[in-house]
Formats: C-alpha cells, structure tokens, sequence
C-alpha cells in the first residue's frame, strides 16, 4: 500500500517537471521601474511562428510600444544551436505593482513576471514641470445633451515626441468627436513663462444611465538631466547628458456620470436639450402682390446643442398662401467655450388671393438645461396685406396692320401689291365684286379719274387676279425649294436639342416614372434652363409655362415638402408622389411649344447670309 503512495507521489513530480519545461521561455530587463519608463519582454520562439501571438493579455495594463524579432545561432559541442528571441517594448499604463500575464502560444504559455512601478510626482508647471487639467461643461446632463470636455495642457519645459490622445468611453454609450482647433498661446505664471495647448472633444450621451469617461492623455519624452559618469575617473563627471531622455505619460481627469433620460412630461415632438434658443424671420419685400414669389427667412439659433441635433422645421400651412422652402443651410462654431449652431431655412411664398391673409405662429418647445424646465420658443403670427395683381393691357393694333395681315394665309397677305395693302376688302371675291372701295381708298387722283366702262373694270379685274396668281406660284416655288435644302442639310440648332433638352427629358421621364419626387424637381429646371437659362428653381420656371404644367409644379412642391414640414397627414402611402401628371403635362407643353415655333423654324433659314 505505501509503495502504491510513493508511486503516485514521483507520477505528479513527474508530471510537474514536464508541465515546467514545457513552459515557453521569457525574461524581462528590470523588475523596478519609475512610471513612464518601459521594459523589454523577451519570448523564446523556438520552433514558434511569432505572427500568431496574441498580445491582448498585455493590453489591460501595458501599451505596446515596439515589437521585433533578434536570431542568434551558438556553436555548442561541434553543433548549431540557433534560437529567435521575440521582444516587446512595454510601457506600463498605471503605477504600484503589477503582474505580466502569461501568454498563451501553441497550447503552451509563457512565464509570468511580477513588475513594479514607483509613481513619480510631476512638477507643477510653475516648478518646470508639465500640467494636464480637464473640465466637463456638465456633470448632470440629459441624454443627447453635447458635453464639452476641454483640456489645457500647461508645459513647464521643452518636451519631445508628444502624443495627445482624446477621451474615451469605458462604459456607457457616447459619441466622441474633437471640437475645433488647437489652440496655443503664451502664459506668465508667477513670472515664469508656460506654454498652454487647449484641445476641446464633443461628448454626446446615447443612453440614460452610467457613463464613464476616461481621461486624455499625454504620451512624449523629456530630457533627464542626470549627470554622464566620466570615462577617466569612474565617477560622474559633473556635466548632464543631453541625449538621455525618459518617456513620460500624464493623464487629465476622468469623469463618471450619470444620464438622465427625457422628462415625461415633455411636450415637444423633438427633444431638444440646449442652454439658449432664439428664433427670427426676415423678409426679402413688405410687399405683397398675388402670383409674386416672396422669399422668407427664418433663423434658429440654439446655445450648447450641436448641429446634429437640429431638425428642420416644422411650418404650419397658410391659408392663401403656398409656401416652399429650400434646403436648410446648418452651421455650427464654438468660440469663447460656448458651442452654437445655427439653422437657416429659405421659404419662398406665393399669396393665391387678394386681401388680409394670417400666417400662424410657429412653436418649437426645447429643454432648458439650465434651468431644468421645458420652454418654447415662438415666432410670433403676422397679418399681411395682398394686393390684387397687375393687369398687363396690350396696345392697340393700327387698322392698318390688321387689313394688311391674315390669320388664316400670312404669305398671301405679305405678297400683295401696294395698291391692294390699302384696300379694305379681305379677301379676291370682294375686291371683284365691290370694285368701288378702291377708288375710294385714293389709288388714282382724283383730277385724271374718269368714269370707266365696264369692259376697261372687267380688264383691271383679270389683270389684278392673274398677278395674284403668279405672285402665289412664286412664293409656293420658294416654300419647295426651302424645305427640300433643310431635309438635305439640317440645322445644327437640332443637335443642340439633342444634346441639351433631350437629355434632361430623358431624365425627367425617367424620375417621374418612378415616382422620384427629388430627381424630378433638378431634371425639371435642367429642362426649363434650356429656354430660360435664368432659371434657378421652380418657382421661376412656374411662372413662364401654361397652367397646365404650372399645376403640376405646384403639385410637386406640395408632395417634396409636405412629408418634412407642412403636411397633417399621417398616411405615408397616400403623400407619396405620382409623377404621371407631371410627365402629360410637359409632354403636352412641349408639343404646343414646338407647333407654335414650327412657322419661325422653317422661316430662319430666311434671315441667313
């Protein structure tokens, strides 16, 4: 029985031994460091990969700073004893004592080393050492309420290889972005000179509840200032080395918060959460007239919230009144620690009706932070006064313009002979049969008129009608030969349709047949912008088509701002655009466009050298 013990017992030793040598080689340089110095960790990698070691054990308390590979080969008794050694330059993250991991290669693990880390007390700024202060803009704040974390980092004396890492999140949810610039300048502290590097990062919570920020910090070098030991005596010689530096790692202050959620009782549709929020409009004209676009102004500008966290707004419809605005234009600046952010939106109004016309007040509830209570900003109602609009009177056509011109056969008219042009019968069957009217006119002088027969009428009659003749045979003669040079040579204003308006027709067909509210309304004005290069937006080329495709225009503003801020309606399906009506009426517009131009087309040719 006790020779089955003493078995048992040399099994585990044994057992023991190997687990022991199994273990992977390592060694480290010193075991006693000063906070910011490093340390070498030296791996044996015999017959180990060393790209297949996984680091993340070391991340918890060491930062790794440098990582190589040194091979040496030993001759040992008449034979090559090679060896690669992987080392890790490691610079611990806290001071007091601290344990290197093992780390795990192959299914074996290295040795574990016990390290310690005096904590060295930095000289204030004024004493020539280097300062790093933090500040939060608050420590009780709401979720999505912008948190300005600034720090001032305060140097002393000159250091080298700076590093300055930003705040991170180590529980909780947040967004983290840096906030301007850098900012330096020059200090005096107790008569000392000390140089201030300012950095702000934006903090935004996501989550009610705990949130932990750990500190920024400063990774750099800076000189020693020991003494060099003398070659000759052994000691010091009395004169410091330039050279030698140490790495140094300041931290500003952390900050572990807890987030408060949305009031209940809020009433807003968007929670806002700032320190400061105004709102004010401005006007382009304090006239009103019917059909004549206005354009309005409207500014929000909001204190510690950033422009992220700003919608757009929300405006009640007028009655009389269409109104489309443009995309808002938001901006943000931090200056003075005050973050500010700055919505602007351009709404243009067209009054339908003559009269008194109301435009409602418009409320935007937000969240005063500093005061921890709900507020609502208004832009207050206005009653304004439309005038009718102006009718365009035409003037009058002479009389004898419109004897001398025929709807219904422009070139005859054009052709007739001068003594026709002043006749007033309309047409060849009354110049025939109401010959008298001509003479009246005064075509012969009164003192050599005579009474004629009614052979010498029947003379001038057939020699009037047989001149007319020919003169249309003529003009029909040059029609033909025109028409057959253009189908022979086209115009080279047809390429340039083809180039410009087909193509934004091509667009525009395409959008509206796919419903596409956004991509029709620029297809739209590329297409108007062929006729009228002017033409910047829709509310200009509305007021140059028919009314036909002027509806439809309408009708696509209504559809592209009525889901962002005017419309009530909470049925997505029924806002959303349909663009068959828009394509009819531009198809429509364009071949009423193109019958009305087809006589000036044909006639160009006319006015070329």
């Amino acid at each position: 029985m006790v020779s089955r013990t003493r078995a048992c017992f040399f099994v585990m030793l044994l057992c023991v031994s190997l687990n022991l040598q199994a273990a992977i080689k390592s060694s480290i340089n010193h075991s006693l460091i000063e906070q910011g110095e490093s340390i070498q960790l030296s791996i044996d990698l015999k017959n180990i990969d060393g790209n297949k070691i996984d680091l993340t054990p070391l991340e918890a308390d060491f930062e790794v700073l440098g990582r190589s590979q040194q091979s040496s080969t030993i001759i040992r008794n008449g034979k090559l004893d090679s060896s690669t050694m992987l080392v890790l330059t490691l610079l611990p993250k806290r001071a007091g004592d601290l344990q290197i991991p093992s780390i795990s290669i192959d299914g074996e693990q290295t040795e574990s080393h016990a390290l310690r880390v005096s904590k060295v007390t930095q000289p204030t700024a004024v004493e020539g050492g280097i300062e790093m202060l933090s500040t939060l803009s608050s420590q009780q704040p709401r979720v999505q309420q912008p948190l300005v974390y600034q720090t001032s980092l305060l140097l002393g004396r000159q250091i080298f290889n700076a590093t300055l890492q930003g705040p991170e999140i180590t529980a909780g949810q947040a967004l983290i972005e840096p906030l301007g610039d850098q900012r330096q300048y020059q200090q005096t502290l107790n008569g000392r000179q000390i140089s201030v590097v300012e950095q702000a990062w934006l903090i935004t919570p996501q989550q009610s509840g705990a949130l932990t920020i750990s500190p920024a910090r400063l990774v750099g070098q800076i000189q020693t200032g020991r003494q060099s030991r003398s070659p000759f005596s052994g000691g010091f010689s009395g004169f410091s080395d330039p050279g030698e530096m140490r790495r140094i790692q300041i931290a500003a202050q952390g900050y572990q918060l807890e987030i408060e959620p949305i009031p209940a009782g809020f009433t807003g549709n968007t929670w806002l959460p700032a320190e400061n929020l105004t709102l004010t409009d401005s006007w382009s004209s304090d006239q009103f007239m019917v059909g004549e676009p206005i354009t309005r102004t409207i500014t929000l500008q909001a204190e510690g919230v950033s422009r992220h966290q700003i919608a757009e707004l929300a405006l009640p419809d007028i009655d009389g009144i269409k109104q489309y605005a443009s995309t808002p234009d938001v901006g943000q600046q931090y200056e003075n620690d005050v973050l500010t952010s700055t919505l602007t939106s351009e709404v243009t109004l067209i009054p339908e009706r003559a009269g008194q016309l109301f435009l409602p007040e418009v409320r935007i509830p937000w969240w005063d932070v500093k005061s921890n209570s709900e507020k609502t900003v208004i832009l207050a109602a206005r009653s304004i006064s439309v005038a009718a609009a102006k009718n365009v009177q035409r003037q009058p056509v002479p009389a004898t313009a419109s004897a001398t011109a025929k709807p219904q056969d422009p070139i005859g008219s054009s052709l007739q002979e001068p003594a026709l042009q002043n006749a007033a019968p309309t047409s060849a069957t009354q110049t025939r049969t109401q010959p008298t009217p001509i003479n009246s006119v005064g075509a012969v002088p009164a003192q050599t008129s005579s009474v004629a027969t009614n052979d010498q009428s029947l003379s001038i009659g057939w020699i009037a009608l047989f001149g007319a003749l020919m003169g249309s045979l003529a003009t029909l003669m040059i029609v033909w030969l025109l028409q057959k040079r253009a189908h022979q040579q086209p115009l080279k204003s047809d390429a340039k349709l083809q180039s410009g308006p087909h193509r934004s027709l091509s667009s525009l067909k395409e959008a509206c047949h796919s419903h596409n509210a956004a991509a029709a309304r620029l297809a739209l004005i590329e297409w108007g912008q062929q006729f009228w290069p002017e033409c910047s937006n829709l509310n200009q080329l509305s007021l140059r088509v028919s009314p036909e495709l002027r509806e439809a225009i309408t009708d696509l503003h209504k559809h592209s701002f009525s889901q962002k801020s005017y419309s009530q309606k909470t049925d997505q399906a029924k806002q959303r655009w349909q663009g068959d009506a828009l394509w009819s009426a531009v198809q429509a517009y364009k071949g009423k466009e193109a019958a009305d131009k087809q006589p000036e087309d044909k006639l160009a040719p006319l006015f070329l050298p």
